[in-house]
């Protein structure tokens, strides 16, 4: 065994003969909770690998151990990445225009997105990979911890090339009454609110990463997600529908840092 050096959930989606890929797009997010409007965000686009540490759009990481192979690999990482969800009056920095008060969420106080961090043991072979995640709120916002397994293949077609995987998501008790519970001291029958006590959820969901390359350099990168949670999630008296959608596209240019010699993600060409 010995410390791994690549790049191990989506080499085969966007890494070719260049291991920096750099971009910005809109990102679009349902809010499960009655007549919220949606999070629509303008996000950098990034994905980089050194060896070392990396970046994979909004998760950063960095590699603890592993092995590479020809026809498979794992390995085990050190990652950290935000969570997005909550509610809350002002806008995120990067929140395309104002989103419009939740009446269901009138007199709750703020309950803000925050970072989640841990560990993450990945497995490839060939183009299948699987992840499996444990992550933890270090912001001191729900305190709670989430599970989430992924498992996924990608496949091309002509210039285009799709990723799609199936997850499931288990979310701690303490993850869940935070973001869809209600507390005795909140609970408002005139706006149908009624207090709720939230129990340990297993969400799943299904999505796919489509990239279609213009040329060696530019490319066009979307992401489509859709979430069903579980029936302790949907019961609270906050949640409107047991579906959350998620959207993201962004242009995308790609170079190579380190060179061909040194660069530990250059994949084959293409045949």
């Amino acid at each position: 065994m010995k410390r791994i050096l690549f790049f191990l959930l989506l080499p085969f989606l966007l890494l070719g003969q260049d291991d920096v890929y750099a971009g910005l797009g809109p990102y679009i997010q349902t809010q499960p909770y009655k007549d919220a409007d949606p999070v629509v965000l303008g996000t950098p686009v990034f994905f980089f690998d050194n060896a070392l540490f990396y970046i994979r759009w909004t998760r950063v990481g960095m590699y603890v151990y592993g092995q590479k192979g020809e026809k498979q690999s794992w390995g085990i990482s050190l990652t950290a990445q935000p969570q997005i969800l909550g509610y809350y009056e002002t806008d995120a920095l990067t929140q395309f225009g104002h989103r419009k008060s939740t009446p269901i969420l009138e007199g709750m106080p703020e309950h803000e997105s925050g970072w989640e961090a841990g560990m993450a043991a990945s497995y490839i072979k060939k183009d299948f990979f699987a992840e499996f995640l444990v992550l933890q709120d270090i912001t001191n916002q729900s305190n709670g911890t989430k599970l989430r397994l992924e498992l996924g293949q990608g496949f091309h077609a002509g210039q285009w090339y799709f990723v799609p995987s199936v997850l499931a998501i288990w979310l701690s008790q303490p993850f869940a009454q935070y973001y869809y519970g209600v507390d005795k001291a909140y609970a408002d029958p005139a706006l149908g609110r009624t207090a709720y006590r939230s129990d340990a959820a297993l969400n799943l969901a299904v999505q796919t990463y489509i990239k279609y390359d213009i040329n060696n350099h530019w490319h066009l990168l979307a992401n489509l997600r859709a979430d069903r949670f579980a029936d302790t999630v949907y019961a609270s008296p906050l949640v409107g529908s047991n579906m959350m959608f998620s959207g993201m596209i962004s242009l995308l240019y790609s170079f190579n840092l380190f060179g061909e010699e040194k660069a530990a993600l250059n994949l084959p060409k293409k045949r």
